[in-house]
């Protein structure tokens, strides 16, 4: 009983004292969780207006500069070889000049019968000269030859099989990697630094119990989200110093669509059939070959000649000769020759790795595979509206001290607006290997070469995110004054009206208020209205050229004529007449309205 009686005793305490309890019990918590909250605020005024729109912004770029690279860490050994071939047979070719020295020596055992061709009889005899190949096997023709070869060289560097099997791709796969890595990393570190002093303070609001649990939860969420990407995206960047891959700072990664009929023009499938397929280098080479002065052959020659003779009252012999040598075959196969040097070269591409059987249908599935990305980021480009359209209506909350501002809340909103843009950037990355991807199956192209640059509607006043219709207001001439100027734009602001009617009148210093509620607002729909109704009796033009030099029109969009003659005495027995001024006003004001494109 004496129990019962001491809970009713403080119980009637409560009842009469609550607020000398609280008071007693709870300052310095109150005091605590009021600057926790600043700090919350401080928080998010330093960070709010961080957007890391210049990561994303690539308007000015109008392609992308990423092009095949053969890096020395990447090699094909045979396309080296066939290529050092080539160069060592022109430098052997261009320094054959056709020049031949020539010696023989003669001795006879015997006394021999007359030499009909050298009508003389000699026991021995030397001869030293100079032979000089003009044409077939000589000078000209290893000209033409060195001159094939290095047209070759040009084939051979640029084959199927010199692109497939270097696969350059692996590279520019890294760079662009690294290059979205960075700017990732860049969002990741600032994410991290304001989740760390965020979650420092709502620990301690959640240790006070003056936060919920969905939002402690969050912050954590968003810790651990933070740490394990960086930790990716890190260990990516070590591993490639390792390999010594340097980054390409200047590579331009703009964000591109796919020309899927300019993808297959690009398709090269080598045909034997006729010349078509086959550079035209190659068939200016099998002209040089099969030309028909390759044919003939023109020697000139010198020489010296010593003869030893058996007669000896005749003195030996020794002279110099002269000459030339021409051999014309009598077989016509210039066209065979070509022909023939043409299958030869169709058959050493065919011997290379070749565009793949059904390669349409396989990049037809990665055109798919781009835009479905596409359409992803156009979705993200949409949340990142709305999450951008959120941080603006919680600053307008905070500057009207609006109960339902929650700095906590606000920073978490932030947080999932600088998030969306690393899900930006890494679908933009994946949307690059893909194009990577789809260059290494069409050997010889460039991502540039099928690709055209998009526009992304990056803020909500290009946006489809769209607000209701119409919401508009009046202000009339006495609500609009320099001191209320900023809190009716704010007004705006924070009611999403997106139609503003404004009172006009001829007032030189309203007019100086006007006009600076014009410029500061005029990405809203303005609309001057005209309440005059003195108007009604004439003289509207000159009041609306009056208006065109007082107001900055190209701000304006419409013009609100709010002009009221049943309001006269005598409307109800002169309306035909009100009624044709009226209309006559109308026609002076949608006169104005065309000239002034209104």
């Amino acid at each position: 009983m004496y129990t019962l009686k001491r809970i009713l005793f403080f119980c009637l305490i409560l009842v009469l004292k609550p607020t000398v309890f609280v008071a007693q019990i709870n300052p310095q918590k109150d005091e605590a969780v009021s600057q926790l909250i600043k700090e919350l605020s401080a928080l998010w005024d330093n960070n709010k207006e961080e957007t890391f729109n210049y990561l994303l912004d690539n308007k000015s770029k109008k392609s992308t500069t990423l092009k095949t690279t053969f890096p020395t860490l990447i090699t094909n050994n045979r396309v080296d070889l066939l290529a050092k071939r080539n160069v060592l047979q022109q430098k052997i070719y261009k320094k054959d000049l056709g020049f031949n020295f020539t010696a023989s020596y003669q001795r006879n055992t015997s006394t021999p019968f007359l030499d009909p061709e050298d009508v003389v009889i000699f026991k021995q005899r030397a001869v030293v000269g100079l032979d000089w190949d003009l044409l077939r096997g000589g000078f000209l023709d290893n000209r033409m030859k060195a001159k094939t070869l290095s047209k070759e060289l040009e084939w051979i560097k640029n084959s199927n099989y010199a692109q497939k099997t270097s696969r350059p791709f692996l590279l520019s796969s890294q760079q662009v990697v690294t290059n979205f890595n960075k700017r990732k990393i860049v969002v990741l570190q600032k994410r991290l630094e304001l989740n760390t002093k965020q979650m420092a303070l709502i620990e301690k609001l959640w240790a006070l119990k003056q936060i919920s649990m969905d939002n402690y939860l969050k912050a954590i969420q968003n810790k651990a989200d933070i740490n394990g990407q960086l930790e990716l995206y890190k260990s990516f960047s070590d591993k490639a110093q390792q390999l010594k891959l340097a980054s390409q700072d200047s590579i331009e990664l703009p964000l591109l669509d796919l020309d899927f009929d300019k993808l297959l023009s690009k398709v090269n499938y080598t045909s034997v059939a006729g010349d078509s397929t086959l550079p035209a280098y190659l068939i200016e080479n099998a002209k040089r070959e099969s030309n028909f002065i390759r044919e003939i052959g023109l020697k000139a020659y010198a020489c010296y000649s010593y003869y030893d003779v058996y007669t000896q009252n005749i003195p030996n012999r020794k002279f110099m000769s002269y000459g030339l040598n021409l051999t014309v075959p009598l077989a016509f196969n210039q066209k065979e020759k070509r022909e023939l040097y043409l299958v030869n070269k169709q058959i050493d591409n065919l011997q290379q790795p070749q565009v793949e059987p059904g390669i349409e249908y396989l990049l037809l599935n990665y055109y798919y595979d781009y835009r479905y990305k596409l359409k992803k980021y156009y979705n993200l480009v949409e949340k990142r509206n709305v999450f951008a359209e959120l941080i603006r209506t919680e600053s307008v909350k905070q500057e009207f001290y609006d109960l339902e501002f929650n700095p906590n809340t606000a920073l978490l909103i932030l947080d999932d607006y600088w998030s969306n843009a690393v899900e930006l950037l890494d679908l933009h990355q994946d949307m690059f290997k893909t194009l990577l991807s789809i260059k290494e199956k069409v050997p010889g192209s460039e991502i540039s070469d099928f690709t055209f640059p998009v526009t992304v509607k990056d803020n909500l006043k290009d946006s489809t995110f769209t607000p209701p219709p119409v919401k508009a207001i009046y202000i009339w001439s006495k609500s609009l004054s320099v001191a209320t100027q900023t809190m009716l734009t704010d007004y705006i602001t924070l009611n999403n009206f997106n139609q503003i009617i404004v009172s006009y009148k001829y007032d030189k210093t309203y007019l100086q208020t006007l006009n600076a509620f014009i410029n500061k607002n005029y990405t809203s729909k303005i609309s001057l209205m005209i309440g005059n109704n003195k108007l009604i009796n004439g003289g509207m033009p000159i009041y609306l050229d009056s208006l065109a030099k007082s107001v900055p029109l190209t701000f304006v969009k419409s013009i609100h004529l709010d002009i009221e003659p049943h309001t006269f005495d005598d409307f109800k027995t002169n309306q035909v007449t009100y009624f044709a001024k009226y209309i006559q006003v109308l026609d002076d004001a949608s006169a104005f309205c065309k000239k002034q494109n209104l």
